[in-house]
């Protein structure tokens, strides 16, 4: 059972970063759109209606012989000016800030993390935190579009014969080792130090300067041509970026190709798991992932490295919070009555034989 809260409650407590699974074919404005107006709707209904004040106005009527407007009483009326009708409801979409950590496509799909109202001033410093996220990319061969788009017209059309699975798995060790290399470059460590020996013992140098898209793992996972499928994990990648690359592996083995897939299925610390789909956009569940959001970052920051990029470990949700209550909705645990699936008409009662 929900019981009343007063907008300044829900708003203390609005301010965090979420995780949420964008799905394919939806942009992330009209992804933001749908959160909004979940938020706005769930919290206003929260709210019980105001009680709207009287205020007394006098009563002007003309005097019988001079015809001067004279107060003859005082009535009693609602004060518009604190009406529902007249101020608008107490949470509204264009009050709500919302910004994104990493653009996605309209075409693509996968993990987003979103900051809401202050949470918008954390992204910058998870940005600086140089997480490695992981992509599953599907691409097929023979074909490129306009633009590298995923939805884009083919515009050129080659041979892809000459391609096989173990041509694609040397050329992809080949740029896994030139990006290995650009790391220690864009990190000032040289190759040949004690330092570089060090870094290399412990994982993989962070960039000082962020901005350069590094892939630290490259992996095939399927070859059928024209189909194949990768797994990349990479720092500062663009969805643009992760495109082209399809495209450039192609062309270095004589061909062309498309990406027709492409999902982000880590965001460092952030998986699948800890995402809202849109279909649990409510107040309750937005304000758990929040809870949820902010145990993982503290939580990261404990484990994480300056000088050091790594794969970040799975964190069960349970780890982080206990419970899946939400004490500003003061909301009860509602007891869950499972049908039998499996109930028939003519009840349950046999014939012993």
């Amino acid at each position: 059972m929900r019981s009343a809260v007063s907008a300044s409650d829900i708003w203390s407590v609005l301010h965090g970063v979420i995780c949420v699974h964008k799905p394919r074919d939806v942009s992330l404005t009209s992804l933001k759109k749908i959160l909004v107006s979940a938020i706005c709707s769930d919290a206003n209904e929260c709210i019980p209606p105001p009680r709207i004040p009287t205020i007394e106005l006098p009563i002007v009527e003309p005097h019988p012989k001079s015809q001067a407007l004279v107060i003859v009483g005082m009535r009693k009326q609602l004060d518009y000016s604190s009406h529902p009708l007249v101020v608008g409801q107490p949470f509204r979409k264009e009050d709500i800030r919302i910004e994104e950590m990493h653009y996605l496509g309209p075409a693509s799909s996968g993990v987003c993390l979103f900051g809401i109202n202050d949470g918008c001033e954390q992204l910058e410093g998870l940005r600086e935190r140089a997480w490695i996220n992981e992509y599953r990319l599907l691409g097929q061969l023979g074909r490129e579009t306009h633009k590298n788009e995923i939805r884009g017209k083919v515009v050129v059309k080659r041979e892809y014969d000459g391609v096989t699975r173990y041509r694609m798995q040397k050329l992809l060790s080949r740029v896994q080792a030139q990006y290995k290399r650009l790391a220690f470059e864009l990190a000032n460590v040289d190759l040949q130090s004690q330092e570089a020996f060090e870094l290399a013992c412990k994982g993989l140098p962070r960039a000082k300067i962020l901005g350069t898209p590094i892939v630290y793992g490259i992996s095939l996972n399927s070859f059928k041509a024209p189909h194949f499928s990768l797994t990349l994990n990479c720092v500062s990648e663009t969805d643009s970026f992760l495109r082209d690359f399809i495209r450039e592996i192609a062309i270095s083995l004589g061909t062309t190709a498309s990406c027709r897939r492409l999902l982000c299925s880590r965001i460092g610390p952030f998986d699948a798991e800890h995402s809202l789909l849109d279909k649990h956009f409510t107040l309750s569940n937005i304000f758990t992932n929040m809870r949820l959001c902010r145990g993982i970052i503290e939580k990261d920051a404990v484990d994480s490295d300056a000088n050091i990029v790594q794969n970040k470990p799975h964190i069960a949700i349970n780890e982080v919070i206990e419970d899946q209550l939400i004490e500003v909705l003061n909301e009860e645990p509602s007891e869950e009555v499972v049908d039998d699936c499996l109930r028939i008409a003519w009840g349950r009662e046999y014939t012993q034989v």
